[in-house]
C-alpha cells in the first residue's frame, strides 16, 4: 500500500456498524438496551426524537462497551444535521475520549509493540478489519476497498479514473455539460497545480539534501512486498499494521504486522523461494530494502512479524527474552488514552511534537518566544471513526490551561474571519475547543460523503 492512500485510509477509518434489532438480549445491559431502542426508534419506526433521547442517554453511560458508544456518537451526528441542530455537533465531537469508563485502554496493537525501544517516539495504527467491515465502505462498494488496499497501481489508477469519469458526469448533468469536457477540465486543473507547486519548490532556498525525505513509513514501504510473498490478495489481509520511528531520524524504526496463520504462510513462501530463511525466526525478502539500508523479518510472537534494521530487531528480541517492556513510556501512557474501537490512530510524544513543531526554526530566539507563548503540549493524539460521516479527532494534553484557552479563543477567531471560499470550504466541519477539564486542547473535523468524494476522486 503506497504512501500517498493513507491520508485517505486515515479518514476511511471506521468502527462496524452495529446491530439493528429491536429484540432485547437475556442478559442485555444497560448501555445495550438504549442503544437498541436508539437503532430501533431511527431506523425502523422512524421518530427521530426517540432516537435522540436514547442515544443521549446512552453516551452518559459509565460503561466499557465503547463500540456502542462511538455508534451511537456517529448516528446522533447524523441524527442532528437532519434536524438542522449544527450548534449540536461540536459538543458531541468534543465528548469522544471521554465517553464511557474512564479506565487505560489495552489490546490496540500487537503484542510485540511493547518491545520496541524507547527512543522510537512516533506511533501509527491501522485496524484493516475495522476498516473492510465499515458502514463506508460497504456503502461504497468493492472500488474504495481497493484503492485504499491495493498493491496493484494500475488498478488504482483505473479505479481514480473511474471515479473521477463518474463525478464528471454528474457535473456535467447539473450544468448542461459534455462529461468530457468536465473531466478534462478537473486534469488541467491539477495539472496546473501540480506545476504552481513545482515553481514554488523549486524557487525555495536550497537546502542540504535528505535522501530521506519522501519515504514512507516502513509499515506502508514493507506492506505490499510482504503481502505479495506471504500469498495474501491485499493489505487488507492483515488483522493489524503499526508503525513505531523516531520523528527525525527514518533508520530507527519498527513495524509490525499481524496475520492469521502466519505459520503456514511462511513456511509456504519459504518453500516457494519467496522469503529466505536467515536463522531461527527470522527471514529476509529479496530485493527489499528500506532507503538503501537491509531489513530483518522476525517473529516475537504467534502471528506476529516485525520488519525493522538489525540493530532495532535486535534491541527487540532481547527485551522479548527478558519479558521486559521498553515501549516509550510516554507513548505508551497516550496510547493507552485512545478508545479500543479506533480504527486508525497515531500518536507522538512530548519531545517528538515539540521538535517537530519547532524544530524547523532556526533562530533560538524566535523559537524560546512561541515556546514560552504557546501551552506546553505533552503529546498528540490523532485517532478516526466513521459512519454516514467521517470524524477525525485530535487532542493534545497540556499543562497551561490558561494558555490553552487563549489559543483556543485565538483560532476560532481566525476561522471565523477566513473569507477565502476555498480555505472556508475545507475548516466547515472543523471545531476547536478546551477539554472538559481544561488539561487538553481538542479539535474535531468532520468530513461528509461529498466531501470525500472531493478528497479522494478531484
Amino acid at each position: 500500500m503506497p504512501w500517498l492512500p493513507l491520508v485517505g485510509l486515515l479518514l476511511a477509518t471506521a468502527t462496524t456498524t452495529a446491530t439493528t434489532t429491536s429484540t432485547p438480549a437475556k442478559h442485555e445491559t444497560s448501555a445495550e438496551r438504549l442503544h437498541r431502542k436508539g437503532v430501533h426508534c431511527m431506523e425502523v419506526i422512524e421518530r427521530t426524537e426517540c432516537a435522540i433521547d436514547n442515544f443521549e442517554a446512552l453516551l452518559d453511560e459509565d460503561t466499557i462497551q465503547r463500540e456502542l458508544l462511538t455508534d451511537g456518537m456517529l448516528r446522533l451526528m447524523t441524527l442532528y444535521r437532519r434536524e438542522g441542530r449544527q450548534d449540536d455537533i461540536g459538543p458531541l465531537l468534543r465528548r469522544f475520549w471521554d465517553v464511557g469508563r474512564g479506565r487505560k485502554n489495552r489490546g490496540h496493537l500487537p503484542y510485540s509493540a511493547r518491545f520496541v525501544p524507547s527512543e522510537l517516539n512516533v506511533l501509527i495504527n491501522i485496524d484493516p478489519p475495522r476498516v473492510t467491515e465499515s458502514a463506508l465502505l460497504e456503502r461504497q462498494g468493492p472500488d474504495l476497498r481497493d484503492y485504499l488496499f491495493t498493491c496493484d497501481e494500475v488498478r488504482r489508477n483505473d479505479i481514480q479514473m473511474k471515479q473521477r469519469w463518474r463525478r464528471a458526469a454528474r457535473i456535467a448533468a447539473d450544468t448542461n455539460r459534455e462529461t468530457w469536457e468536465v473531466f478534462y477540465e478537473g486534469l488541467d486543473e491539477e495539472a496546473a497545480k501540480k506545476a504552481e507547486y513545482e515553481a514554488k519548490r523549486k524557487a525555495k532556498p536550497k537546502a542540504k539534501p535528505d535522501p530521506d525525505a519522501d519515504l514512507p513509513p516502513l509499515m506502508v514501504a514493507a506492506s505490499c512486498p510482504l503481502v505479495e510473498a506471504l500469498g495474501q490478495r491485499d493489505s487488507s489481509a492483515w488483522l493489524r499494521m503499526t508503525n513505531a520511528a523516531h520523528h527525525r531520524e527514518r533508520g530507527k524504526t519498527a513495524a509490525l504486522f499481524q496475520l492469521d496463520d502466519l505459520e503456514t504462510h511462511l513456511a509456504a513462501a519459504v518453500e516457494a523461494g519467496r522469503l529466505v530463511e536467515t536463522g531461527p525466526g527470522r527471514w529476509s525478502l529479496p530485493g527489499f530494502d528500506y532507503g538503501g539500508r537491509t531489513m530483518v523479518i522476525g517473529s516475537l510472537d504467534m502471528d506476529e512479524l516485525v520488519v525493522a534494521p538489525l540493530p532495532i530487531f535486535e534491541q527487540m528480541q532481547q527485551a522479548r527474552l527478558k519479558r521486559k517492556r521498553t515501549m516509550n513510556r510516554e507513548l505508551d501512557r497516550l496510547v493507552g488514552k485512545v478508545p479500543r474501537d479506533t480504527g486508525v490512530f497515531m500518536v507522538l510524544n512530548q519531545a517528538a511534537l515539540r521538535e517537530l513543531g519547532f524544530g524547523s526554526m532556526q533562530r533560538r530566539s524566535t523559537r524560546g518566544f512561541f515556546e514560552a507563548l504557546l501551552p506546553r503540549p505533552k503529546g498528540l493524539q490523532v485517532a478516526a471513526i466513521v459512519g454516514d460521516s467521517i470524524g477525525l479527532f485530535t487532542r493534545v494534553p497540556t499543562d497551561s490551561a490558561v494558555r490553552g484557552r487563549m489559543l483556543v479563543s485565538l483560532a476560532n477567531t481566525m476561522l471565523a474571519r477566513s473569507d477565502d471560499p476555498d480555505a472556508a470550504k475545507w475548516v466547515e466541519g472543523l471545531d476547536v475547543a478546551e477539554a472538559a477539564d481544561r488539561k487538553a486542547l481538542l479539535a474535531s473535523y468532520v468530513v461528509t460523503g461529498a466531501r470525500l468524494e472531493e478528497i479522494l476522486w478531484d
